[in-house]
């Protein structure tokens, strides 16, 4: 086998970073895995209804409260329509609509928001140039925008806090709502109190980034708010701060999202590095990654309809409405995946294993199991030469079409995971990884290993064969593909003592690990707790049997703290006090005897108690009772004393650790498993009582309870003993009338 040197390979993601690396279309993972960037996908069937839908003459509205219940409004049946939570029922909104002219009338209702500061529900009544404000608890009209006189008809107005054919809005964390005013080509501010906030406008007309705003979306993060606008007139997507200046990227231009993908927005969303707008000329939702700019993603996965609003529910839902009466569709926030991503090297920075010239010998990538519908290909470009490295285009279909690419990847999706360089010596070495899949699953790489000056299986050849002047790289090429066939079985062998550490052992071996020390793995276990618990079950096997193990087994396996009581360890004999009468000669064998325990501590009830039988057993004359008596020999003399307390055992468990309705079983059936065969044991429950004679010792087993339970009927309580009547007693005057201290209103 052929055993690799200290120094000839190299791992290249170091800290589960990729540091040296650039991905498109790839997302790294909290693990440092990385993978294709996800996407939203459906989780059921689209409906034929919506397949078929027109695309929508403008926005509608979205929104869910912190009960779940979800509301969407219809702007062609003037209303706002709402989905229960508890049945999925679809209702109208109560108090909502009724007839025009009326103050909680509508008309074409389009942006809906449930902010995070209020318990309320504001709506865009386009068609009446207002935001109407509900309560969500009796729905009723709280509030008003945009109108001078609530009696009056509603008119459009130009003024700040003034609308004409409002169509959405947005709130921020900090309770600010900012409104895409249609018909005044602006977008308005308003602050938590609903004050006008006119800069807001001014700062963003100033910009000129926007001709027909039509969408908005808040993203908060770290307190800083950022402000997505869609522009209908071209395409485009502003983004702008909480104070309505333009955001801008590292060459202070201003962030403007402008892709050939997008060309009708319809709808948008943002959250974390993620934007999802939808595109009503495709009918499709289109994610985009923000960073110092926008990166398209992809599509959702699974959706094709029109869209009238979206939605991020914060439970990795996403919502989208596509309009009119239809219902709103949830599609998985992370359930899906682009069809493809690169890893590659930047040109200029390619991967050096020393100063001079290495033979590369493979590129190796560790990775799990790849699912069936994705992909994982290699690519490497070995060279001398820095100024003419291998070229990478991230957008193109193929991003290593470049012709220097080395690969094997002849037929399409063969998943090169194992790649062979080669060639003569060289100094540089650029390493390219492609993913692909059709957007259900995604092939996950943990880590890239590249070897160098390798003593392959050349150097178990007889002289004779290790001569490669006539057949150039065959011999190492082929050499290579026998060696791959036992690699993976001697790395096995090599990192076979880690099956053997609970810490450092696969997940999959762990249960066979756990057989090796009687060890039956509990599903509930988590990842951590299982290894733990692998790892404590050698120390523990010394214990096994003794009240010390069993109590550590409870605390490991059962998680409770038991107190374990042997009564064979506090048993004595007892003896009368010592008295003038007694003969000399018994006198002083009872003062010789270490056996016999002190004689004044012989309380009657307390320190004493009748033996179970005579301890010498059955004697003729003395104590010898017929049916009541047995042999014994010489070396039981004694025995019978003890036979009520030998091998016997309790354990004492605090009620606060036996709450749970399968914690009592989990117990017994760790003392039954821990126990000496031959022992019987009594579980005992401490309560929060002081029970004098039964649980009165202080830090043993005496607890200090709170306010007793009050009566209730149809309970198990005793009387008088569990039982008081319900609530605190008021305070009498000339007893507990300390003002502030113990008086309370009766």
């Amino acid at each position: 086998m052929a055993q690799l040197s200290d120094n000839n390979y190299y791992f290249l993601n170091r800290e589960g970073r990729w540091p040296g690396f650039q991905w498109s279309g790839l997302q790294l993972s909290e693990n440092g895995a990385i993978g294709l960037t996800p996407l939203p996908s459906l989780s059921g069937t689209l409906p034929d209804s919506v397949k078929s839908a027109a695309s929508p003459d403008g926005p509608a509205g979205i929104a869910i409260d912190l009960s779940g219940n979800l509301y969407f409004s219809d702007p062609d049946d003037n209303r706002v329509r709402r989905i229960l939570s508890c049945d999925q029922t679809i209702c109208a909104a109560p108090c909502m609509g009724g007839s025009i002219g009326q103050p909680t009338s509508l008309n074409a209702p389009r942006g809906l928001l449930v902010p995070q500061t209020r318990s309320a529900l504001f709506v865009v009544d386009s068609g009446n140039h207002r935001i109407q404000t509900f309560d969500l608890e009796s729905f009723q009209l709280v509030g008003s925008w945009g109108q001078a006189n609530l009696s009056a008809t509603p008119q459009p107005g130009s003024a700040p806090g003034q609308f004409n054919t409002p169509w959405t809005l947005a709130g921020d964390s900090a309770g600010n709502i900012y409104v895409v005013d249609y018909g005044n080509q602006r977008v308005q501010k308003f602050n938590e109190i609903g004050e006008v906030v006119p800069s807001f406008a001014d700062n963003v007309r100033a910009s000129g980034l926007l001709v027909e705003p039509s969408d908005i979306a808040v993203r908060d993060c770290d307190g800083v708010a950022w402000i997505f606008v869609v522009d209908a007139s071209n395409a485009s997507v502003a983004l702008f701060d909480a104070e309505g200046q333009p955001v801008l990227d590292s060459n202070n231009n201003p962030r403007v999202l402008k892709d050939a993908h997008l060309t009708q927005p319809g709808g948008i969303a943002a959250a974390g590095d993620a934007l999802y707008v939808g595109d009503n000329a495709a009918n499709r939702v289109l994610q985009f990654h923000v960073a110092s700019g926008f990166t398209y993603v992809g599509t959702a996965i699974g959706y094709q309809g029109p869209v009238a609003a979206l939605l991020l529910d914060g439970h990795d839902g996403l919502w989208v409405h596509p309009g009119g009466a239809l219902t709103p569709i949830r599609l998985d926030q992370q359930k899906g995946y682009a069809k493809s991503g690169a890893l590659f090297m930047p040109p200029d920075k390619p991967f050096m294993a020393g100063n001079g010239p290495v033979v590369w010998h493979r590129v190796l990538a560790l990775a799990g199991k790849l699912p069936t519908n994705a992909h994982l290909d290699l690519y490497a470009y070995a060279s001398n030469d820095l100024a003419n490295p291998p070229a990478v285009d991230p957008s193109a279909p193929d991003p290593f079409a470049d012709s220097k690419w080395q690969s094997i990847n002849y037929t399409a999706n063969l998943d090169v995971t194992d790649l062979y360089v080669g060639g003569l010596p060289a100094k540089y070495l650029w390493i390219g990884a492609l993913f692909s899949g059709d957007g259900t699953a995604s092939a996950e790489l943990r880590q890239l290993r590249v070897e160098f000056n390798y003593p392959a299986y050349q150097q178990y050849l007889p002289a004779i064969y290790r001569n490669t002047a006539d057949c150039g790289e065959f011999l190492n090429r082929f050499l290579s593909l026998c060696e791959a066939f036992f690699s993976r079985v001697e790395h096995e062998i090599d990192f076979l003592p880690a099956l053997f550490d609970p810490k450092a052992s696969p997940e999959r071996f762990l249960a066979w690990l756990a057989g090796c020390v009687g060890l039956d793995l509990d599903s509930n276990w988590d990842l951590e707790k299982q290894r733990h618990i692998i790892a404590e079950i050698f120390r523990l096997s010394g214990k096994r049997g003794t009240a010390a193990g069993l109590r550590e087994s409870l605390r490991l396996f059962a998680g409770v703290d038991a107190v374990i009581e042997e009564p064979l360890l506090n048993a004595a004999w007892w003896c009368l006090p010592n008295t003038a009468s007694c003969c000399d000669s018994c006198a002083s064998a009872a003062a010789s005897s270490a056996d016999i325990p002190d004689s004044q501590n012989s309380r009657l009830g307390w320190t004493t108690m009748l033996a179970a039988a005579q301890p010498q057993g059955a004697v003729v004359g003395t104590s010898a009772v017929l049916d009541q008596s047995q042999l014994i020999t010489d070396g039981e003399y004694g025995a019978p004393l003890f036979s009520d307390v030998a091998y016997q055992f309790s354990v004492e468990v605090y009620r606060s650790q036996v709450m749970s309705a399968n914690a009592l079983a989990r117990i017994q059936a760790v003392v039954e498993q821990e126990k000496p065969a031959h022992t019987a044991y009594h579980l005992c429950i401490i309560d929060p009582r002081f029970r004098v004679g039964f649980q009165s010792r202080l830090g043993i087993d005496t607890v200090v309870g709170g306010e007793p339970r009050s009566l209730s009927l149809g309970t198990a309580q005793a009387l008088g003993q569990d039982t008081v009547l319900a609530g605190m007693a008021p305070s009498l005057l000339g007893t507990d009338s300390t003002l502030g201290v113990s008086t309370r209103l009766a």
